[in-house]
């Protein structure tokens, strides 16, 4: 109901609304109710959505409240779990009580499809380097899951420390940072495939079958490169396996003394650069003595006990082949699971 001046007697009289002013007042109403939907659904949407820069943000968001040992300063989900080299956690705990500075060497797995991003980099923990690997799964901005392992020294090896060793590359290798031309990308399960049958050439290592290796491959472990190294195995047992290449490793069968690599998981698939991250557990029993290598030669095997190795390792594949791998290696006890992830 509205009132209008009679301009001929100038009083005022009440105006009835039409039929026709109400529907056009009802379509107006129910036009800008809509838009206003529309327009608070689409911020919605956006701020849910977390892209790659996003993802990394969350990294760096990590460790910089690790290193101020404050958790509430991150966007957790309610429910949020965390594990330290498979074991669940309280967050604030492990390396988080104990992380004192950021290190220099930063390498980002990317997947926003699955709403996850890998990391290895170096964090100071009291004073010393440390490697670590870390997992974080985001939803609707929440991290909801956070997965590490922590490298530490190397006891019983005569390779350096973890954190030492990869601090002092600084720079990831190029290859894990280059974007693939959109026609040569492979679809993401295909990578994960080629990743795997990296652990399937591995496992009871007989040589008879590898995955697929581009010529240029090279792994690098803890820090350590472990293809085309003599010096860093000349002391193996008889024969130098870290001298070989990636193919000629898996083609020599002596890694027979792996005797599983269990509890495969590959979270982490970052399609614009070729990245497979994946997750397990190395096993060896020790009942396997010695090893005979494709030439015929046996040779004592490095591990005479049970031991078992948590590792997270990432693939980088380009034209179907592993060019490139990085590994993040910490022994364990022996036959444990992390009941958390290994469902």
């Amino acid at each position: 109901m509205s009132y209008k001046r009679d301009p001929s007697s100038h009083q005022i009289r009440v105006a009835t609304p039409t039929g026709d002013d109400i529907m056009r007042k009802i379509s107006f109403a129910a036009t800008l109710f809509v838009l206003t939907l529309l327009g608070s659904n689409k911020h919605a949407v956006a701020s849910d959505v977390c892209d790659r820069a996003c993802l990394e943000s969350h990294v760096n968001r990590y460790i910089a409240a690790m290193i101020a040992h404050n958790p509430s300063e991150l966007p957790l989900a309610r429910d949020v779990r965390f594990t330290e080299n498979g074991q669940e956690l309280r967050l604030g705990d492990g390396l988080w009580a104990t992380a004192s500075a950021p290190g220099k060497y930063k390498l980002y797995v990317t997947d926003p499809k699955s709403g996850q991003i890998g990391f290895y980099g170096t964090i100071f923990e009291n004073g010393t380097p440390v490697l670590l690997a870390l997992r974080l799964k985001v939803d609707e901005q929440l991290i909801t899951e956070i997965e590490t392992i922590i490298a530490r020294s190397q006891t019983g090896s005569n390779l350096p420390g973890a954190g030492a060793a990869v601090e002092k590359r600084v720079q990831p290798r190029p290859q894990f940072l280059q974007t693939v031309p959109a026609s040569e990308r492979m679809p993401r399960q295909r990578l994960v495939e080629v990743a795997n049958s990296y652990f399937t050439g591995l496992a009871n290592n007989t040589g008879r079958n590898t995955a697929p290796f581009a010529p240029t491959c090279e792994r690098v472990e803890n820090g350590t490169q472990t293809t085309h190294n003599p010096a860093a195995g000349k002391d193996r047992n008889g024969f130098n396996v870290l001298g070989l290449g990636c193919e000629e490793q898996q083609k020599s069968g002596f890694y027979s003394f792996v005797t599983s690599i269990r509890n495969r998981r590959f979270p982490i698939v970052d399609e614009e650069r070729g990245l497979v991250m994946a997750f397990g557990f190395f096993e060896h029993t020790g009942a396997v003595r010695t090893v005979t290598i494709s030439t015929g030669q046996t040779f004592p095997a490095p591990f005479l006990s049970p031991l078992t190795f948590q590792i997270s390792e990432l693939f980088q594949i380009r034209n179907g082949k592993i060019d490139q791998i990085e590994a993040v290696l910490n022994t364990v006890p022996y036959g444990m699971r992390s009941d958390a992830w290994d469902r």
